[in-house]
């Protein structure tokens, strides 16, 4: 069963093409007695997996998905920060 959630405590907009900033869509799958719950943030592609036992409500491991996805998210974010200019010296100043 997959769930769509919208961005900034909306709801999701049903059959719309685009997805609005901050969408995730939440995918449940039981197997072998566990829940496999997979979130993906619908902007960037960007997808994190969870597995929990499959008598947990589906409530908490989606959260538990959605909160493991923003740390993924934040931290590509910071990973895109440019690196610094080797010709910098701390001071400001370049080398020559």
């Amino acid at each position: 069963m997959a769930v769509r959630r919208g961005g900034a405590g909306k709801p999701a907009r049903r059959g719309s093409a685009a997805p609005e900033k901050g969408e995730i869509y939440l995918e449940y799958s039981v197997l072998s007695g566990q829940m496999r719950v997979a979130a993906i943030d619908a902007e960037s592609g960007v997808e994190v997996v969870v597995f929990g036992p499959a008598n947990v409500s589906q409530d908490d491991i989606g959260q538990l998905a959605v909160r493991k996805l923003k740390r993924r998210l934040a931290a590509s974010a910071d990973d895109r920060s440019p690196p610094p200019d080797p010709t910098r010296k701390p001071d400001g100043s370049r080398f020559a």
